[in-house]
């Protein structure tokens, strides 16, 4: 990837906040979701739930990421872009 893609790319986050906020949520409030469904079953000890959960704990982080940086270079975009 070259200099100019990523500069379109943010510049396409930064144009659309409301997707990239609903990105951030759907991603946050699985992470949560996984996190109380991992502290409720903790007590069972079953290796396969702690290892499902926490795949599904680390593929919600990595989808919310995208999102979180979509609404910061939103927040930034008269220093990037110039855009108002």
């Amino acid at each position: 990837m070259d200099m100019g893609s990523i500069k379109n790319k943010l510049r396409q986050m930064a144009l659309t906040p409301r997707s990239q906020l609903r990105r951030l949520a759907i991603g946050t409030v699985g992470a949560i979701v996984c996190m109380m469904l991992l502290f409720i079953t903790s007590e069972h000890e079953n290796l396969f739930v702690f290892y499902g959960l926490s795949t599904a704990i680390a593929f919600c982080v990595i989808y919310a990421i995208p999102g979180y940086i979509g609404i910061w270079v939103w927040r930034m975009r008269k220093s990037f872009f110039d855009l108002d």
